[in-house]
C-alpha cells in the first residue's frame, strides 16, 4: 500500500510562531555550531603548533649541546686515548640521535631536514674514525686530530639548526595568524549571510502571522461601522479561519437585526403618520374655529397642540429619511451639483431662527462642482447649519467655508458652542445619540441630522470628521469631485 506524504499546515496562530521561531533560530544555531567547530580545530592547531615548536627549540638546544660536548670528548679522546673518554663520548652520541629523531619527527623545512641527514652523516662518519682510532697502536700518525676535526666539524653544520627551528616557528606562526583571519572572514561572512537569513524568516512569519490578524480587525471595524453587506473571509491558520466563520455568523445575524429593525421603523413611522395628520387637521380646525369660538385658554391650548404636532411631525420625517438612508446602497440620480449655490438658499430657509436669536452666518465660498444627488447633499448641508445653529449661543456667529483641496470639496463648519468632548467625537455620528451639552435652542433634536449627514456622505465616497477647534464644535466635510457608482 502506497501512503502520499502531505505537508501539515500549522493549524493555529500559536503553532505557526513555533514554526517560525525555530526556522529563525535555525540559522542562527547552525552558525553557532560551526563558530564552535572551527574555533575548536583553530584552538588544537594552535596547542600543537605551540607544542611542537617547544620540542623544536628543547631538540634544537640538546643537539648544540650535544655537538659541542662530543667535539671536546673527541679532541679528549685523540689525545689521552682514554676508553671512558670513548664511553662518554658514545653516550653523548646517544643523547643527539634522540634529539634529532624528536626534531625529525616534526614538520621541517626541507633545509633543516637535509641539514640534520649530513650532521648525522658526519657523526657517523666521526665515530667510525674514532672507533679505528681505538684500534691504532699507542702512537697516533702525525696530524691526525687536525685531520678529523677539519674532515668532520660537527659544530659547523650545527650551528645554524637553532636558527633555522627559529625561523621554522615563525613561518608557523605566520601560518596560524592567515589561519584565524580565515577563520575571521568565514565568521564574518557567516554573519553576513545567516543574520539576514533569520530576519527574513522571522519577517515572513511574521507577516503569516499579522496579516490573518490584520484582516480579522479590518473586519471587526466594518461590523462596528455597520457594513453587514461585505462577507467576512479571512485565510489562515485553523482557529484563525474558525473565528471568520463565527464573525460571518455574526454579520449574518446582525444584516438580519438590521433588516427587522428598518422594516419595524418604517412600519412604526407610517403608522404614525396617518393620526398625525388627523391630528393635525384637527387642530388647525379648533384654531380657525370651524367648530365654535374660543376662548384664549383654549387658544394656548390650540396652539400647544399644533407646536407639538408639527415637531412630531418633523421627527417622523427625520425618522423615514434616515431609515431610507440605510437602506440605500448607492446614489439613484447623479447631476452636476453647484455646491456654492446650495449654501445661500439653505441660509435663506433659516433665515427667522437666525434673526430670532441674533445669531449671524460668516461665509467663504468658493466656487465648487462635484457629481452627486442634489437633494441629499442640500439635506446634509442643511443638518450641518441646523446643529451648529442649535449649539450656538444667542448672538454668535457661525462659520461657513467651502474650497477644494486635493481633488476633493471641503467644506468647514464652525460655530461658538459649548464644543464637542473627546469621548464624545466618536458617537455623535450614531443614531438617536444625544450629547451631554444642553442645546442653546427650545427645540429639542432628533439625534438623527448628523447620522443622516454622514449616510449621505458616505453615499457619496465622502466622510464627516470633527476636527480639533479651540472654541466651539469644528465639523469638516471631504467629498470627491468626480464621483461616479
Amino acid at each position: 500500500m502506497n501512503y502520499a506524504m502531505r505537508l501539515t499546515l500549522p493549524t493555529s496562530i500559536f503553532q505557526l510562531a513555533l514554526i517560525g521561531f525555530f526556522l529563525a533560530a535555525l540559522p542562527l544555531a547552525a552558525a553557532l555550531v560551526n563558530t564552535f567547530v572551527l574555533i575548536d580545530k583553530l584552538s588544537v592547531q594552535m596547542q600543537l603548533a605551540v607544542r611542537d615548536s617547544s620540542r623544536a627549540v628543547e631538540a634544537s638546544r640538546i643537539i648544540m649541546t650535544q655537538v659541542l660536548n662530543m667535539e671536546r670528548s673527541t679532541g679528549q679522546y685523540l689525545v689521552l686515548r682514554d676508553p671512558a673518554v670513548l664511553q662518554r663520548y658514545e653516550d653523548q652520541r646517544s643523547q643527539l640521535a634522540k634529539a634529532m629523531t624528536h626534531l625529525e619527527d616534526l614538520s621541517l623545512t626541507e633545509s633543516l631536514t637535509g641539514r640534520l641527514l649530513q650532521l648525522r652523516q658526519q657523526e657517523e662518519a666521526l665515530y667510525r674514525k674514532l672507533q679505528e682510532v681505538a684500534g691504532m697502536p699507542t702512537k697516533l700518525p702525525a696530524g691526525l686530530p687536525q685531520k678529523l676535526a677539519e674532515e668532520h666539524d660537527l659544530t659547523r653544520l650545527a650551528r645554524p639548526i637553532p636558527f633555522e627551528v627559529t625561523q621554522m616557528i615563525a613561518e608557523e606562526s605566520n601560518t596560524m595568524t592567515r589561519q584565524v583571519e580565515d577563520v575571521q572572514r568565514q565568521l564574518l561572512w557567516q554573519a553576513l549571510g545567516l543574520i539576514p537569513l533569520a530576519l527574513i524568516l522571522a519577517v515572513i512569519f511574521s507577516v503569516l502571522i499579522s496579516r490573518p490578524l490584520r484582516r480579522l480587525g479590518a473586519a471587526i471595524r466594518r461590523l462596528g461601522a455597520g457594513e453587514l453587506t461585505t462577507a467576512v473571509a479571512v485565510g489562515g491558520p485553523q482557529d484563525i479561519r474558525e473565528l471568520s466563520e463565527q464573525l460571518d455568523w455574526l454579520r449574518q445575524r446582525l444584516s438580519e437585526l438590521d433588516e427587522q429593525k428598518q422594516a419595524f421603523l418604517h412600519h412604526v413611522s407610517h403608522e404614525l403618520k396617518t393620526p398625525l395628520t388627523a391630528i393635525r387637521e384637527g387642530v388647525e380646525l379648533l384654531r380657525e374655529e370651524v367648530v365654535g369660538t374660543l376662548n384664549s385658554e383654549q387658544t394656548e391650548v390650540a396652539d400647544i397642540l399644533r407646536e407639538s404636532s408639527l415637531q412630531l411631525q418633523a421627527q417622523v420625517e427625520a425618522l423615514l429619511n434616515f431609515n431610507a438612508a440605510l437602506a440605500q446602497r448607492s446614489l439613484l440620480r447623479q447631476e452636476t451639483v453647484e455646491l456654492h449655490t446650495l449654501l445661500p438658499e439653505i441660509i435663506d430657509k433659516h433665515r427667522l431662527a437666525l434673526q430670532a436669536r441674533k445669531i449671524s452666518v460668516h461665509s467663504e465660498l468658493q466656487a465648487v462642482s462635484l457629481c452627486g444627488e442634489r437633494e441629499q447633499l442640500r439635506t446634509l448641508l442643511d443638518n450641518l447649519l441646523s446643529n451648529a445653529i442649535k449649539y450656538s449661543p444667542d448672538g454668535g456667529q457661525v462659520r461657513f467655508s467651502l474650497r477644494i483641496e486635493n481633488d476633493q470639496a471641503r467644506i468647514d463648519v464652525t460655530d461658538e458652542g459649548p464644543g464637542i468632548p473627546s469621548a464624545e467625537q466618536q458617537r455623535i455620528f450614531e443614531p438617536f445619540f444625544q450629547g451631554r451639552q444642553p442645546p442653546r435652542s427650545h427645540v429639542k433634536g432628533t439625534g438623527l441630522g448628523l447620522a443622516i449627514a454622514q449616510r449621505y456622505a458616505r453615499l457619496h465616497r465622502g466622510e464627516i470628521t470633527v476636527q480639533e477647534n479651540g472654541a466651539g464644535a469644528h465639523l469638516r466635510v471631504s467629498l470627491p469631485l468626480g464621483h461616479e457608482s
